[in-house]
């Protein structure tokens, strides 16, 4: 198998083009490079082999899949709601796991057919060609249109995940938290006030500690953990390891670089997000339900706060590109370093 084929894309390699015709990457600071598809289906590890990438790959897609059964299924049969179960067609967070796992399971078809199948024309089967051709990168991978709605779908499904995992753990829980709180008691009028609330707070701390021995985790893990493990393990999923397979993406299991067009994936990332609260809108005439507590306005007290509200989560669209762009510029800096080292070793051993 050819060699191009079962290594990392790792500069340094300019003696030998790979089986598709594509110029090895350049040196650093010139333009010329694999496109984004390739960089996608390698690792900018060198330890990282093609094999092991397709198994990981494989087993994280296979993951998603089991965790996205276990949300649809939490969502439409255990979460009480008096809306219309096709709610979960608009929620944010099942919008976000859709986007990262249709990235991962395209991404797991090209690293697999890259692999074991680099040239589909000497398939003889039509069903088999088909099925490879479906799975296989597409055509004209250097098309720098192509690549860029492909980097812009993959920047877009990963500035979701972390969108989705801050709103809801810095937003949502909070607001769940207080809701679920219960204030103390009123007091009938009559005798000293100073004296009754003093009494009444004493009254509610005590009745909080004893509350806390008795149930288990209290705010803000009782909403999570407070009923039962299978929402835990559906919320920690959903807010959480989401997140942790964006990091594990973007350091170790693709070698896709920092965009050039960095304006043009920031106005991207920025029309998404006001795309999806158009979807949530929709979402609301249809099911009644909102996607986010602050799009009710009954919820934040007016509509100006709504609008305040909706600003806010579209500008934090761009906060988590830039984000993600200070990540990958740590991983090409880690990749370069190791790269550096190599060489300097490799120089070393030549020396003597």
């Amino acid at each position: 198998m050819d060699a191009s084929v079962t290594t990392p894309l790792l500069h340094g390699q300019s003696e030998f083009h790979d089986g598709h015709g594509l110029p090895t990457p350049a040196s650093y600071g010139q333009v010329q490079d694999h496109p984004a598809f390739l960089r996608a289906c390698h690792s900018p590890w060198r330890s990282f082999s093609q094999n092991h990438l397709c198994w990981v790959r494989g087993g994280i897609v296979a993951y998603l899949t089991a965790v996205g059964a276990m949300v649809l299924d939490y969502k439409l049969r255990k979460e009480e709601s008096p809306y219309s179960d096709w709610r979960v067609v608009f929620d944010f967070s099942v919008v976000t796991f859709s986007l990262l796992l249709a990235y991962h399971a395209v991404v797991l078809g090209w690293t697999y057919t890259h692999l074991y199948h680099p040239h589909i024309e000497e398939t003889s089967t039509g069903w088999e060609y088909w099925a490879l051709r479906t799975l296989s990168l597409p055509y004209d991978m250097a098309s720098l249109r192509k690549q860029f709605y492909f980097t812009l779908f993959y920047t877009t499904a990963t500035v979701f995940t972390f969108m989705n995992t801050v709103i809801y753990w810095f937003v949502t829980l909070e607001h769940d938290d207080k809701n679920t709180g219960e204030p103390p008691k009123p007091q009938p009028s009559g005798g000293s006030a100073l004296a009754d609330m003093i009494g009444d707070s004493f009254a509610y701390e005590w009745t909080s500690l004893e509350d806390a021995h008795k149930n288990g985790p209290h705010e803000p893990f009782t909403e999570i953990f407070g009923k039962g493990w299978y929402k835990a393990f559906v919320i920690i999923n959903l807010f959480g390891i989401t997140s942790v397979v964006s990091l594990i993406e973007i350091f170790w299991l693709n070698s896709i670089k920092r965009p050039f067009g960095v304006g043009a994936h920031t106005l991207g990332v920025i029309f998404f997000a006001g795309l999806y609260l158009g979807w949530a809108a929709i979402g609301k005439v249809e099911t009644g339900a909102d996607a986010f507590y602050w799009l009710n306005e009954k919820n934040v007290g007016s509509r100006e706060a709504v609008v305040a509200s909706s600003i806010g989560f579209v500008i934090l669209a761009p906060i988590m590109y830039a984000f993600m762009y200070g990540l990958v510029g740590m991983r090409e800096n880690m990749a370069r370093a190791a790269h550096t080292r190599r060489v300097a070793a490799a120089a070393a051993v030549a020396g003597h």
